[in-house]
C-alpha cells in the first residue's frame, strides 16, 4: 500500500503512549449526524505506528502497527525499517512494508523525526537521505 500523507497526527502522553498516524484524507473534525455506514466504508489510507506503556512496572512496552489494510503486534524481538527523507518514508516489518509520500512543513517532519528517535529507538533501525 502507497498514499500521500495529508493529514500527520502525533500524539505523545507519557502515560499510555505514543501514536504516529498518517493519512491520506484531512482531518474534517466532528461531524453531527454522520452516518454509520459512511464511517464504515471509509476509502481514507491510514498508517498508525504505535507504542503503548505497560500498567505493570516489570511488563515490556507493547509495539503495533495498523492501516486501513492490516494490523500487526510486533513481537518481542521484531524490528521496523525506516528510511526517512523529506519527500517521502518507507516503512518494513514482519515481511510487510509501505511507502508513504510526505507534504509536511518543516516544524512537522523535525517534529516526527525526533518522536521516532526518542519513542521508537528500541525497535526501529532508521536512515535518513
Amino acid at each position: 500500500m502507497n498514499f500521500t500523507c495529508n493529514n500527520l497526527s502525533i500524539t505523545d502522553d507519557p502515560d499510555f503512549g505514543c501514536i504516529i498516524q498518517f493519512s491520506d484524507t484531512k482531518d474534517p473534525g466532528y461531524v453531527e449526524f454522520q452516518p454509520l455506514d459512511e464511517i464504515n466504508n471509509s476509502n481514507e489510507k491510514y498508517f498508525l505506528l504505535q507504542r503503548s506503556y505497560p500498567e505493570e512496572q516489570y511488563e515490556n512496552d507493547f509495539y503495533s502497527i495498523e492501516s486501513s489494510e492490516s494490523k500487526t503486534e510486533l513481537g518481542y524481538k521484531d524490528l521496523i525499517l525506516i528510511d526517512l527523507n523529506r519527500d517521502s518514508v518507507k516503512f518494513q516489518w514482519s515481511g510487510d512494508k509501505i511507502e508513504i509520500e510526505l507534504i509536511l512543513n518543516e516544524n512537522d517532519f523535525v517534529h516526527l523525526t525526533k518522536i521516532l528517535r526518542k519513542r521508537f529507538k528500541d525497535r526501529i533501525i532508521m536512515t535518513e537521505n
